[in-house]
């Protein structure tokens, strides 16, 4: 599977899907976007908005969430 860049412009559907361990981060920052039928439509940079959220620290968290899955299960 090809994978994207994780960019503010991707819906939150697409983050999900590509990188499943970003999960905890939309919770941990209060976001009802796991399980949201607005999900197929709204992007990051939406759920930023809506939510009042930092952007660079939500970037962050779901980077972090998805370096450290990166680096599990990795073969040497």
């Amino acid at each position: 599977m090809h994978q994207k860049a994780l960019h503010k412009s991707l819906t939150v559907d697409v983050v999900l899907e590509q990188w499943p361990e970003t999960a905890p981060v939309f919770q941990e920052f209060k976001t009802a976007c796991v399980g949201c039928a607005m999900a197929r439509f709204d992007t990051i940079d939406d759920v930023v908005r809506i939510y009042n959220l930092d952007p660079r620290s939500f970037m962050k968290a779901l980077q972090t969430a998805i370096a450290g899955a990166a680096g599990e299960g990795e073969p040497a």
